[in-house]
């Protein structure tokens, strides 16, 4: 059997081989559109069925109409088969330990320690929890794989254990305004599409209504509203159909099967599709991203694309020099102004990856030194609520 790590590592580059087929790059795919930042980012997990077991099924509709309000990911893959592994991918971005019924914690680079340094809250709501800080395998439904905040030592080993509660917590953090930044939902085994002992038809619609009783009051808070920054990440584990392709090593989709990845939220693009392969750690890095990171993410996130295109673009920046994408002479002006809802409190200038030039307030403008050929210039601002808007072109210096 192939190590996982390298399974893991074949799959990304095999993603980015897909991409390169169809003309397209990475960089290519993230450059026409951006993560913008938020306070607010929240992920339900869902378990153990396929795609195409719950889009346009008639015994979820309360998520397929959340799934039409939003943007859903048409090709992505889990990486693997199994509940902890995908779990980990999805906040670590590496698998850890493929014991499901492991006890031990863990000090490894993940979103905790991320949102630590940033000074942002997190928590785990997890449905039948008995009580908060508990760190046995199950209870009732409860299942401790499913809530992976609890694993990592930022967590597990500190005062932040209390921050593992009950999923009824959810509900008095959006009655008193007191939501976290950021936070990992887990129903349990009855409500999640795990247990299924009435058949899938009756078990997706106790899903659904368990999604119902918990989402629509989130989504109803004012981070959701307009103009708010909040964002919903609806997530599967894994898949359950013959959708793994037999995780051959030319297989260039995920081991894992097709599952579910849908955002919701006022910065998302209503109704938007996308055909892009994804894989669990485009999730973490995309979280991280809306959360204000910017270079540095977890293991197999660091190099993976982010799920930028599932986001609204603003022309929020203007390009005012060069107005041209010829230039003669080495002696190039490059300036823009920015504007938004929010005071734009800072810009810069990138040359080909690299800062030029900044400036405080809502224009920049900056005459440099450039070699002949071609560059690519990114004119970025900020505004006073950490909010991140671009504009780019690519110029030729003659």
């Amino acid at each position: 059997m192939m190590n996982r790590t390298k399974l893991l590592t074949r799959i990304t580059n095999m993603g980015i081989l897909l991409l390169a087929g169809l003309g397209l790059s990475v960089t290519a795919v993230r450059a026409g559109a951006q993560v913008p930042r938020s306070k607010h980012v929240y992920i339900v997990a869902e378990e153990n069925r396929s795609y195409e077991e719950i889009v346009g099924s008639s015994a979820m509709p309360y998520l397929n109409s959340l799934i039409a309000k939003g943007a859903l990911a048409t090709q992505f893959y889990a990486n693997e088969h199994g509940s902890l592994e995908n779990y980990f991918l999805v906040t670590a971005g590496q698998y850890i330990t493929h014991n499901n019924s492991t006890t031990s914690t863990f000090s490894v680079d993940n979103i905790e320690r991320h949102l630590l340094a940033k000074g942002m809250t997190f928590k785990s709501y997890a449905q039948s929890l008995p009580y908060a800080g508990y760190t046995g395998l199950y209870s009732g439904a409860y299942m401790k794989r499913h809530a992976p905040l609890i694993y990592f030592n930022e967590m597990a080993k500190s005062s932040l254990i209390k921050n593992h509660q009950s999923s009824a917590e959810l509900a008095k953090d959006i009655a008193n305004n007191t939501l976290p930044n950021f936070a990992f939902i887990t129903p349990d085994g009855n409500h999640d599409l795990h247990n299924c002992p009435n058949g899938i038809y009756v078990c997706k619609q106790t899903a659904d209504a368990w999604l119902k009783s918990n989402l629509a009051p989130l989504l109803a808070s004012k981070p959701f509203q307009p103009g708010g920054d909040g964002v919903l990440i609806i997530w599967s584990d894994e898949a359950d159909l013959n959708t793994d392709n037999r995780c051959s090593s030319t297989v260039s989709t995920g081991c894992g099967g097709r599952i579910v990845v849908a955002m919701i939220g006022p910065q998302v693009k209503a109704g938007y599709k996308s055909v892009s392969l994804y894989h669990q750690q485009s999730v973490l890095k995309t979280m991280l991203m809306l959360l204000g990171e910017e270079t540095s993410f977890p293991a197999a996130a660091q190099t993976a694309p982010s799920m930028a295109e599932f986001f609204k673009t603003a022309n929020n920046v203007t390009i005012i020099a060069p107005t041209t994408s010829t230039v003669t002479g080495t002696s190039v002006r490059l300036a823009a102004s920015a504007k938004a809802s929010n005071p734009i409190s800072a810009m810069k200038i990138y040359v080909n990856g690299v800062a030029k030039a900044s400036a405080s307030g809502a224009l920049v403008d900056k005459t440099v030194t450039l070699p002949t050929g071609s560059h690519n210039v990114v004119f970025q601002a900020w505004d006073s609520k950490g909010n991140v808007y671009k504009n780019s072109k690519q110029i030729s210096v003659q």
